[in-house]
């Protein structure tokens, strides 16, 4: 799984959002260090789409109607868990590896 795709899995985990909303998302729970570019975040959010990992969803009640919503899935919630897994091991390492230095 790439970076970016992961920090838009993390940022639906939250209740569902619209492209311009996750930008804004992924940029903030980042400290800013991932940003995300429109024209790369709807080829990212077919992807995870077509992965099962993201469904798009009906706008809230309160919301713009126009925008399209997103949400993570069964799937993505546990493709999300594995990553993590996998990388709080790896976290793990590289800490232990430093502090062995």
């Amino acid at each position: 799984m790439k970076p970016i795709e992961l920090s838009l899995l993390v940022a639906l985990c939250g209740p569902p959002a619209h492209g311009y909303s996750l930008v804004r998302r992924v940029e903030e729970e980042s400290d800013g260090r991932v940003k995300l570019l429109p024209g790369n975040l709807y080829a990212i959010l077919q992807r995870l789409t077509a992965a099962g990992w993201i469904q798009e969803v009906d706008a809230p009640a309160e919301s713009d109607q126009r925008r399209r919503y997103y949400q993570i899935t069964e799937l993505g919630t546990a493709e999300l868990a594995r990553e993590t897994a996998a990388l709080g091991r790896h976290l793990a390492l590289a800490q232990e590896r430093l502090l062995a230095r």
